[in-house]
Formats: structure tokens, C-alpha cells, sequence
């Protein structure tokens, strides 16, 4: 791929996984954190046998795609577009996927700012 086709790609997926971020907001939270939805089933899911946290949650939803990425690609039906006869298409899942990882990043780094502020004490 020439580096300008590259630069063109890397650039609409920027700008589409930002649309993507603000468009599906209201399915992360009620607008007051974004993290809720990691919260509530974190909650849900309960803290035995091991304790779940917004991370896990985030690492769970993130797996998810990267699962649904896969079964496009191996099953060979996966064009290159973001929608596909009004379904999520493969860029659609890949900016998805990029997305869980920055709110995975999100909870990991609060998480470790409340381990922090517990160890100072």
C-alpha cells in the first residue's frame, strides 16, 4: 500500500472512530460517565470468584469484537466499508475495537489512580 493511500485510511479512521466514540455515548452511559456501562455489569457480574472491574468489563466488550472481527475475516465474506446492507461492516467492527481500547485505557487508568490514592494512606 502507498503511503499516501495508508495516511488517507489512517486518517478516516480517525475521523470515523471519533463519530463512532460520541455516536455510541449514549450506549456506554447517561451522558454523566462514560464508564456506566463498564460500572453496571462490573456490578452485575459480582465479585466472586474474581472481582470484576470496569476493566474486565471493557477487556470483555473489546474481546468481543476482536471475536466478531475474526469470524468476518475467516468466513471470507468481509468487505472493506463501514456499513453492509445496514449492518455494522468490517471498519465499522475495527473502529469499534480501536474505541474499546481507549475506554479500556480509560478504566485501567482510573483504576490505578484509586490504587494509588489507597497506597498513599
Amino acid at each position: 500500500m502507498l503511503p499516501e493511500k495508508f495516511e488517507k485510511l489512517c486518517s478516516e479512521f480517525m475521523e470515523e472512530e471519533g463519530r463512532l466514540m460520541n455516536w455510541k455515548a449514549g450506549e456506554y452511559s447517561d451522558g454523566e460517565d462514560r464508564l456506566q456501562n463498564f460500572r453496571e455489569i462490573a456490578d452485575f457480574m459480582g465479585n466472586k470468584p474474581v472481582v470484576i472491574t470496569p476493566a474486565i468489563v471493557a477487556l470483555i466488550y473489546k474481546l468481543k469484537h476482536i471475536q466478531s472481527i475474526k469470524n468476518a475475516v475467516v468466513s471470507g465474506k468481509v468487505s472493506c466499508c463501514w456499513e453492509n446492507e445496514g449492518k455494522e461492516g468490517i471498519l465499522q467492527r475495527l473502529a469499534d475495537d480501536r474505541n474499546y481500547g481507549l475506554l479500556l485505557a480509560a478504566c485501567i487508568s482510573e483504576e490505578s489512580e484509586g490504587k494509588n490514592e489507597n497506597n498513599m494512606g
